[in-house]
């Protein structure tokens, strides 16, 4: 079992607790900061006994509402601290059929829900009955990443490591996809939306094509000063020929 961090929004492994005032508080092992679930000690049950009546035998005790007071008065006191968010953790296969093909009803290119009466899919535009899966090729090293990635699901440095790596090849709409798939097999998994979400911000990032090796510059200054000598030199020749040819002429008349 594990329970998500609100301030540091990591799944952590729900290994060791407390109680205070009635309540269950969790520290999160990687930031340290509590979350807490319960209601304060003030709002705490309580039983009253009645007291027994001259000469006869004591009553049985008799439950009482519990008394809850308003939000704005124990809030004041109450120490706000978050509200501790149980996540249990699904033990999803990692066969590659499930880490890599869309389950049923989503769009496979896009993985998007499937209506059972639509011919294509309302956000790609696919037309579900011409879709080839060797049209969208994912790589052998993006594979291999993925696998291990799932093995070691809730290690987010991981999942960035792998994000890095999509990136550097070009594959971070496949990346996305992979996500996309995750989280049509596990709705309710954190991790894969947070991932989800983190390759959409990577691809609204400006990142140049190409980056020009240092030194580029001088020489395409140097190959246009070469280019403009040598014009000049063959106009120059151009212009001799020119004028003695003209001399020929005169000369004739």
């Amino acid at each position: 079992m594990k329970f998500q961090c609100d301030a540091c929004e990591r799944l952590v492994p729900l290994e060791t607790y407390r109680t205070e005032a009635g309540g269950l508080v969790v520290t999160c092992g990687r930031c340290g900061a509590d979350s807490r679930v319960g209601p304060p000690a003030a709002t705490a049950p309580r039983t009253e006994v009645p007291a027994a009546p001259a000469g006869g035998a004591a009553l049985a005790p008799s439950p009482v509402v519990p008394v809850v007071p308003p939000s704005d008065s124990w809030s004041a006191s109450a120490p706000m601290t978050p509200a501790l968010r149980v996540v249990r953790s699904e033990s999803a296969p990692l066969t590659d059929d499930a880490l890599f093909e869309p389950p049923p009803g989503v769009c496979p290119k896009c993985v998007a829900p499937r209506r059972e009466e639509a011919l294509s899919c309302p956000q790609c535009g696919l037309v579900y009955v011409n879709y080839q899966p060797e049209e969208h090729p994912l790589s052998d090293v993006l594979a291999d990443a993925w696998r291990k990635l799932a093995a070691r699901w809730e290690d987010w440095d991981a999942h960035d490591r792998l994000m890095t790596l999509a990136v550097g090849r070009g594959e971070l709409a496949m990346a996305g996809r992979l996500y996309r798939i995750r989280l049509a097999r596990a709705p309710d998994d954190a991790v894969a939306r947070r991932g989800r979400d983190e390759v959409v911000r990577r691809a609204t990032l400006v990142v140049p094509s190409s980056v020009e090796p240092a030194g580029t510059p001088n020489v395409f200054r140097r190959l246009k000063t070469v280019a403009v000598g040598v014009g000049f030199i063959v106009v120059l020749v151009l212009a001799v020929l020119v004028f003695q040819h003209l001399r020929t002429l005169s000369a004739g008349y």
